[in-house]
């Protein structure tokens, strides 16, 4: 059973792969708080653009969002993708922003399902796996297996800045 404008409605549950966007805070001690559940077909260059737009909407105004409407290349907040981790160029992880940052990756086993007992939604996904060069550098491997979060939040819509 999921949840969409303002009504229960009753859908299959399964596991499936999806770009996953959350907001990530060091500053704070808050939990990630999900902005986002996308298509895992949309390219890593759509989802960049949308978590550009994301982000300068959340740190702008109207007239900064003018300026920055036809000078994309001059955005304080650029999508940085292809993330290095073990010195290994990683695809499908996007950050953007500076603390908190959205950060946007590729998650599998990603499943929402509702509470009804505590009235909340529960959120669980598998990260991305990292990885590192062969000990001859011809090759990669697993370093280490993207482990699962669960994410319990109240059951209400993503944002709610809308009439």
């Amino acid at each position: 059973m999921i949840w969409w404008a303002g009504r229960h409605i009753n859908i299959k549950e399964r596991y499936m792969k999806a770009w996953l966007l959350t907001w990530v805070c060091n500053t704070a001690k808050t939990k990630e708080e999900v902005v986002a559940v996308l298509s895992s077909r949309k390219s890593e260059a759509t989802i960049s653009e949308l978590v550009e737009f994301i982000v300068l909407r959340a740190t702008s105004n109207v007239s900064g969002m003018m300026f920055y409407a036809n000078r994309r290349k001059q955005l304080v907040y650029k999508a940085q993708a292809s993330q290095l981790i073990n010195g290994v160029p990683h695809r499908e992880r996007i950050l953007c922003g500076h603390d908190p940052w959205l950060y946007a990756r590729k998650v599998t086993d990603f499943k929402a399902c509702f509470d009804e007992k505590t009235n909340e939604e529960i959120i669980s996904w598998r990260e991305p796996d990292n990885f590192c060069w062969t000990q001859n550098k011809q090759g990669l491997e697993i370093a280490e297996y993207g482990i699962v979060k669960q994410l319990r939040r109240q059951q209400k819509e993503l944002s709610s800045d809308f009439c």
